[in-house]
């Protein structure tokens, strides 16, 4: 995944929902992404559509892409499981970035070691640059059959910025921060992730439509994100848990 790509990806799951709220059950929601084309260092990514599902429980989450992606978040143990449905393969991921990161390495010796410290310091440089503001526009209007309110956000890190138009409607009810924390668990335990939550609580309700321009690199990239289905509901059996007989595989290399 290209840095302009992570980083769009990044700003539109951060922002799709923070409304503050109690989930009584397991939440399900769909959403439409479109990501425009655009050219990183002399490579052309081309436009490409998404749909994205997720579901929310009492802390834990599972996200399902329609590449044969999942995710699935559990804040007990501690685990985010990444699963390659076309593989029949997934890896096991600590929420502590740093952990994580000395898990990757391990066994590669003194280079892992320095591997493993550059990386740290790259992402907590990252993350201390970070900041976050949203404006509330008074602005309204019916998207579906949800009333929503307009949101200007505006981020900045160290590797770009992104400016988004958020509509946002509280029609609807979930458990906003576990929803932020399990797409965004990796950089819970860096420096500014709870100001960044405090600040992005200032969105009420679930972002039903929002439009994001991210500045990568010279280049601009351009995604466009779509709440097509928010209910509550049960989750299936087994949602949260390791798809029967699939392999374990360590980094990310296992996983491309």
């Amino acid at each position: 995944m290209s840095k302009s790509r992570a980083f769009g990806v990044f700003v539109v799951l951060a922002v799709f929902c923070l409304a503050l709220g109690t989930a009584r059950a397991d939440v399900y929601m769909k959403q439409k992404i479109h990501t425009g084309s655009v050219t990183v260092m002399g490579q052309t990514q081309p436009e490409k559509d998404e749909i994205a599902a997720y579901w929310l429980g009492e802390n834990k989450a599972r996200t399902d892409h329609d590449t044969g992606k999942s995710t699935i978040f559990l804040a007990e143990k501690g685990l985010i499981y990444v699963i390659d449905h076309n593989k029949k393969t997934y890896m096991e991921m600590p929420l502590d970035a740093g952990k994580a990161m000395d898990e990757a390495v391990a066994g590669k010796g003194e280079q892992g070691r320095k591997v493993a410290e550059m990386m740290k310091g790259m992402t907590k440089g990252m993350m201390g640059g970070m900041t976050v503001k949203v404006t509330e526009t008074g602005e309204t209007k019916k998207i579906g059959s949800w009333h929503c309110r307009k949101y200007l956000i505006d981020m900045k890190m160290s590797m770009g910025e992104t400016n988004s138009e958020a509509w946002a409607t509280e029609d609807l009810k979930i458990d906003a921060k576990l929803y932020f924390t399990s797409l965004n668990a990796m950089m819970a335990s860096m420096p500014g992730f709870q100001d960044m939550i405090k600040e992005m609580q200032k969105v009420k309700g679930v972002v039903a439509y929002q439009v994001t321009t991210a500045k990568v690199m010279g280049s601009d990239v351009k995604t466009t994100m779509e709440l097509v289905e928010c209910a509550d509901k049960s989750a299936p059996a087994g949602t949260y848990d390791l798809p029967e007989g699939y392999a374990k595989v360590k980094g990310m290399k296992g996983m491309n």
